[in-house]
């Protein structure tokens, strides 16, 4: 029902309807954290089918956008809802230039370089499916300083390693004005990081945490949320 109303709310604008056309829900529930914050740079990591790489195209139309996705299917339509308003990376980020292991979930949005863990398969219905290697690069190795034009934003939402890619992203990240990041506070993934220590990377980087969204609980629980992280007052 959810996915429903975001789907009909997403209609009224037509530059979303290229993402609609091909069956992908823009990220509209991500407006509530960038009220008055503009950027000239967005780097979208974990860019799945485009959901977030939409909503910042419409929201910033005039930033460069840089997007990362290491498996093909959906990056392919992330590719052919973006054109040329986006580059795109075939690989995944980590702390190391190499190759991994990707374990593809049963929902491939929740795939990881980590193994799914029991929390995750009991909690959202899922299972691995299959797995398959992809290439590993650190964003501060493709992506250089020069290129980041002020006030810049980095999204992460990389299922379990987003502690590994703020690793390799050191350095870049005193360039960095905003990190939004999906973390989870229950691991979910085998020997993932939690909330608590992407709050602290970010933290020696002199970037607070500003503000939680799209909090996900289950019960009592809280589970996972967006967080929001900038440098110095919003």
């Amino acid at each position: 029902m959810r996915r429903l109303e975001k789907a009909l709310g997403a209609l009224s604008v037509p530059a979303y309807w290229p993402a609609l056309a091909r069956g992908v829900v823009p990220g509209t529930e991500h407006g509530s954290a960038f009220v008055g914050r503009e950027f000239s740079t967005v780097l979208d990591v974990g860019a799945n089918k485009g959901q977030f790489a939409a909503f910042a195209a419409h929201r910033w139309p005039h930033a460069t956008l840089t997007c990362f996705e290491p498996l093909s299917g959906p990056r392919n339509r992330l590719s052919a809802i973006m054109g040329e308003k986006a580059r795109i990376h075939p690989v995944a980020l980590g702390n190391y230039e190499g190759e991994a292991v990707m374990h593809v979930a049963s929902r491939e949005d929740s795939s990881s370089l980590l193994p799914l863990g029991d929390a995750q398969k009991t909690l959202f219905s899922m299972d691995e499916d299959h797995v398959l290697p992809v290439p590993v690069r650190r964003l501060d190795k493709v992506v250089e300083r020069k290129h980041l034009s002020a006030p810049t934003l980095l999204k992460i939402d990389v299922q379990g390693l987003e502690f590994e890619t703020l690793q390799g992203s050191t350095g870049l990240l005193d360039l960095i004005d905003a990190v939004y990041v999906e973390c989870s506070f229950v691991e979910l993934y085998a020997g993932q990081k939690l909330a608590v220590d992407v709050a602290q990377i970010l933290h020696d980087f002199e970037l607070e945490e500003t503000g939680r969204f799209n909090i996900c609980r289950r019960g009592n629980t809280e589970v996972q949320a967006d967080l929001l992280f900038e440098r110095g007052n919003p």
